[in-house]
């Protein structure tokens, strides 16, 4: 009996991991939001009553144009684009987390959000930016390459 626990132990600790990330919604009424960035980090999808969850795979941007990192990203489940599905709403609030280690100590953080209308069936498009400044930025396009209508907001989902 012990060793037939002992063998389950990392399966459930693995499927309890999962609960922590974002639950893509079933069914043919979704959005879908594909994540680009200027830098590595982690995109978020607000779910209403459980707040920012993030996506299973990371963003990644490669140091120059190769085929090298492809399967080095895949095992450390990250990529150039993260498409997920949502939920239709007026109010779609996606995120990015970016952290990064300073060469003197410490990090550099920053976490950014904003709000659009995701409409059943449509495509968008949310590009992560970081300046030199430190500073970061969120925008979102709809399919045909317009900006949609969105507003940067706090990091908090509605209930």
């Amino acid at each position: 009996m012990i060793r037939i626990t002992t063998a389950l132990l990392p399966l459930a600790l693995l499927s309890g991991c999962q609960m922590f990330a974002y639950q893509e919604p079933t069914g043919a009424q979704t959005a879908t939001v594909t994540f680009t960035g200027d830098a590595a980090a982690q995109p978020a999808v607000c779910v209403p009553g459980s707040g920012f969850k993030d996506t299973r795979e990371a963003l990644a941007v490669k140091p120059w144009e190769t085929n090298a990192f492809d399967k080095l990203f895949q095992t450390m489940k990250k990529s150039e684009t993260v498409t997920v599905a949502v939920a239709p709403s007026d109010q779609a609030r996606v995120g990015v987390v970016f952290s990064e280690a300073r060469a003197g100590g410490g990090r550099d953080r920053c976490r950014v959000a904003a709000q659009f209308e995701a409409r059943a069936g449509e495509r968008y498009q949310a590009h992560f930016t970081r300046t030199d400044t430190g500073a970061c930025g969120l925008e979102i396009r709809g399919q045909d390459g317009a900006r949609a209508d969105a507003v940067p907001v706090d990091w908090q989902c509605p209930d």
